[in-house]
Order: C-alpha cells, then structure tokens, then sequence
C-alpha cells in the first residue's frame, strides 16, 4: 500500500469510527478491538493504532491496559474540535448540537461584535467589507460553496478584530457550524440579500465605532441563521 493510500485509509478510519462514536452506533463503554478494524478494514495495525489515538486526542476513546480501548462518554470529548462537531452534527444529536453552537456563538461573538467597534484596525474593516462583496457575489451566482467560504472568513476576521486573542480559539468551532448549513443543505436556494446586507451593517456599525448597535447586529444575525436551521433541518 502506497503512503498516500495509507493515508486515505487512516482519515477514512478515524472518520468512521468518530461518525460511530457520535451516533451512538459505538455506546459509551464499548470496547474497540484494534485486530477486528484491522480484518474489517483491511488497514495494517499501525494505521488502526493511529487512528484510534487520534479519537484519543479528542477525548473519544481511551486505551486501558488489559482492559483495551473504550468509549468514553460524550462529557469527555472535546466538544470544540471541529471533526467532532462534524460528526455530532450529521448523527442524531444534530439540531441539538447546532442549538448549542447557536448558544455559543451569542455568548462570544456578540461580545466580539461589541469590542471590534473599539479595537478592530482599518484593515481589518477592510476585510469585513471585502467578505461582505465576496458573499454578495456569490449569492448572486447561487454557489454555496462560496458563500460560506466567504461567510467564514467574514466571522473569522470579526473574532480576530475584537482584541480578545482568547476569542480567536471559537474560529474553528463557529466555522464549522456555518459549514454543516451547507453539508445539511439548510441554506435556501437562493439567498436573502437581506443577510448580506446586515453584515454590512454590521460593518458599518464597527467602523463608526458603534458597540451597541454592532452587538445588536451580530445578535439578531446569530438568531435568523438558527432559525434558519431549525426551519428546514429534516
């Protein structure tokens, strides 16, 4: 087997088992036996140990010796890692788990929204308005894909912007519920200018050095995309 085939099979096998895991087809305590994924794989043992350590890194399993690796409950998994959220979000737990990054995402990016009317340099105002474009663009051509690149790139700058380097740690987990609306196929046909617009409100808000009425923004943006999802989840 080449070392790209290898390593195709190794993501392919930690994203198996993690889709296992979330969905609960793997329950909590289950035992995991590295040479029954080696026969049912086919992948040699050192990919299957690799694997398994890196659903160890995000607190998925845990190897016990005599005891062999387990399942851990989901209070132990890391909660914030984006393949977890990944896989949370197409298993059963998923209108529960958006509902949580919806939580989230008003607790910090609100509060970010707020303090980049403080701190956010010109340049960084320079990138909002250039996302808020690309966004524009690409409802226009009715490509999601670019849409939500664009759309991720527009909240990534506002964490960065705030000044709180702690908030740059939610990029990747608020980054992911803006990509499972395209997996889950939640975003309309055709997008509301509207929502393109509020962004550039909201940029509009940061540059005048407005905190309340960015924080206002950025609250009702974080409300009309939950709703938004749970309108047309399944």
């Amino acid at each position: 087997m080449t070392s790209d085939a290898t390593r195709g099979l190794h993501g392919y096998l930690v994203d198996r088992l993690g889709r296992m895991i979330a969905s609960g087809e793997l329950t909590t305590g289950a035992r995991i036996v590295p040479e029954e994924l080696t026969e049912q794989f086919g992948a040699s043992r050192p990919v299957v140990r690799e694997a398994l350590r890196v659903l160890e890194a995000k607190g998925m399993v845990r190897p016990r010796p005599k005891i062999g690796t387990r399942v851990l409950p989901m209070r132990q998994w890391n909660l914030l890692d984006r393949d977890v959220i990944r896989w949370r979000v197409a298993g059963p737990d998923g209108p529960r788990q958006l509902d949580e990054l919806s939580d989230l995402r008003t607790a910090v990016e609100v509060h970010a929204a707020r303090r980049c009317a403080a701190y956010a340099a010109p340049e960084q105002v320079a990138e909002l308005r250039a996302a808020c474009d690309a966004m524009a663009a690409a409802a226009t051509a009715r490509d999601h894909t670019a849409f939500t690149t664009a759309d991720v790139e527009f909240h990534t700058t506002l964490l960065a912007a705030s000044g709180n380097a702690m908030f740059r740690h939610f990029t990747e987990p608020f980054a992911a519920f803006l990509t499972a609306r395209e997996d889950l196929r939640t975003l309309p046909d055709q997008v509301d200018p509207g929502v393109v617009e509020s962004h550039r409100r909201l940029v509009a808000a940061i540059e005048s050095h407005d905190g309340d009425g960015a924080a206002a923004i950025a609250h009702s943006l974080i409300e009309a995309a939950r709703a938004e999802v749970a309108a047309r989840l399944p």
